[in-house]
């Protein structure tokens, strides 16, 4: 899974796309284009970065055609939301100026220009949810809590055999009274390795089954493409293998855990909405996914890995990620529930209505259900793996409306994050039954035998990870017998 790395325009950078005219007949390197790298692409292209270097402008210049195309095509800055269906948090794409700006470059000729000193990058504000999308404000990330990745002394080798190596390693939580996490910061030991970090809180009762999965694993860590699950675990022999141990075993492993936050290239310190917060208890663990970029620099280790945590003894608004997908799926070949066939299209969904999700919530927040008096949405996350092809995620009231919080019309694998909405949408508890979210994927498959939904790298999900904050209040006094919520929820199964 990798994340937004391009940080959005500085305030001088939009100042001057609002005032500017429109584009002359010629732009050149130095004068028009090497500020928009300046702005919007050096934070993560560097010599210790994970893309491509343009921090020499002479060897940028060389790769212009390469920019250009990025750029025109807007798979740079990667944002795989469709444009014009929801405002996000964070948003890093360019504006039409820009792309007026650069398209008039490469149809002038791609004119160089004089050399001209760099201007100076526009320093970025803190962000209020720069883990799930980010919004300039003026909240700062405050340090509570620091935890290696990796045991002291040690240091891991990426598989030099894969372009992409995925590697899990079970870190202890550290902290020694229960707390809010409300803000997240990572500093990978090495960068030229490091393409992003996944951490997933595990309770404390399964942190010694992940410790197992761990030592049955040579070396450092598991390999994880899909999430806190070792893909192994994805072979029929290996999973059916585990469950003989442990019966109903890849469930439990599952529902034990949750995702809690992520770094990519780009994110320096990022804030939980205000007022909300995610329940790490003592004795916890966490599984932290390291994607590595395992043939880019060879022979380099990584190192020193750190997260760092802001916490809070007590938050407004609990909150959560919930996984919303249908546990079926993630065995396919056995049930034939999700199977892309050979040169075939498929498309599938879930919707889940909000009320029924009660349960699972105050399990997963310890808010005891009669005090939850209403619920908020406030990011959205569509995850597929390789043959996915687009998707979208909508909401449905109970009077029938229906709006689309995210539309990707074109998937890749390698550009996933969540998204923010600037505005989130909120629910009084008796609007919940009724009011649902829904997850839609279309997947391709070009191979000759079919994919089926699973854990492992070459299996398929669709997943909507969905940030939600829970309204507290006095107990609700309930006609009959329940809710009907379910307490245990679908299988927690992460990336």
């Amino acid at each position: 899974m990798r994340m937004h790395p391009f940080a959005p325009l500085g305030l001088a950078a939009l100042l001057l796309t609002i005032l500017a005219p429109v584009p002359a007949s010629s732009q050149d390197f130095y004068s028009d284009i090497r500020p928009v790298l300046v702005q919007n692409c050096i934070q993560c292209h560097t010599e210790a970065g994970p893309g491509w270097s343009v921090e020499d402008p002479e060897m940028a210049f060389q790769g212009r055609q390469a920019i250009a195309a990025a750029i025109l095509d807007r798979r740079m800055p990667p944002f795989l939301a469709a444009q014009g269906v929801q405002a996000y948090h964070d948003d890093p794409s360019l504006n039409s100026y820009v792309l007026e700006l650069v398209r008039d470059w490469r149809e002038g000729g791609f004119e160089k220009g004089e050399p001209r000193p760099d201007p100076l990058p526009v320093a970025r504000a803190s962000h209020d949810h720069g883990a799930l999308g980010g919004a300039p404000g003026t909240r700062a990330f405050q340090h509570h809590l620091s935890i290696e990745v990796l045991p002291t002394g040690t240091s891991y080798l990426p598989d030099q055999t894969r372009a992409d190596d995925y590697r899990c390693f079970v870190v202890d939580w550290t902290g020694q009274e229960p707390a809010y996490v409300t803000g997240f910061r990572a500093d990978p030991g090495n960068r030229l390795v490091a393409h992003h970090l996944v951490v997933h809180s595990v309770s404390p009762d399964m942190k010694e089954r992940f410790r197992e999965l761990e030592d049955a694993e040579e070396g450092l860590g598991y390999q994880c493409f899909g999430g806190a699950l070792p893909d192994r675990l994805g072979q029929r022999a290996e999973r059916e293998a585990y469950e003989a141990r442990y019966p109903d075993g890849i469930r439990e492993l599952s529902l034990s855990n949750f995702w809690l936050a992520h770094w990519a290239p780009g994110m320096d310190g990022h804030l939980f909405p205000e007022g909300t917060g995610i329940l790490m208890e003592p004795g916890s663990a966490m599984v932290v996914q390291m994607h590595y970029y395992g043939q880019e620099a060879p022979g380099e280790r990584d190192t020193g890995t750190r997260m760092d945590f802001q916490l809070a003894e007590s938050v407004e608004r609990p909150a959560l990620h919930f996984p919303q997908t249908r546990g079926t799926w993630l065995a396919g070949e056995r049930n034939g529930s999700m199977v892309i066939a050979p040169g075939e299209t498929a498309t599938y969904q879930v919707a889940d209505d909000l009320e029924t999700l009660v349960g699972y919530i105050s399990r997963v927040t310890q808010v005891d259900q009669e005090r939850i008096q209403g619920l908020e949405v406030h990011a959205i996350n569509l995850h597929m793996h390789a043959f996915g092809q687009s998707g979208a995620i909508t909401l449905s009231d109970r009077n029938g409306r229906k709006e689309t919080l995210l539309s990707v019309p074109r998937w890749d694998v390698r550009w996933q994050r969540d998204f923010t909405l600037v505005e989130p949408r909120i629910f009084p508890r008796e609007d919940l039954e009724g009011t649902s979210i829904a997850v839609e994927c279309t997947f391709h498959n070009p191979r000759s035998e079919p994919v089926y939904g699973g854990y492992g790298s070459y299996d398929e999900m669709c997943f909507n990870f969905v940030y939600l904050a829970v309204q507290t209040g006095e107990p609700r006094v309930e006609d009959g017998e329940g809710d009907g919520a379910d307490e245990e929820g679908p299988l927690q199964d992460p990336r």
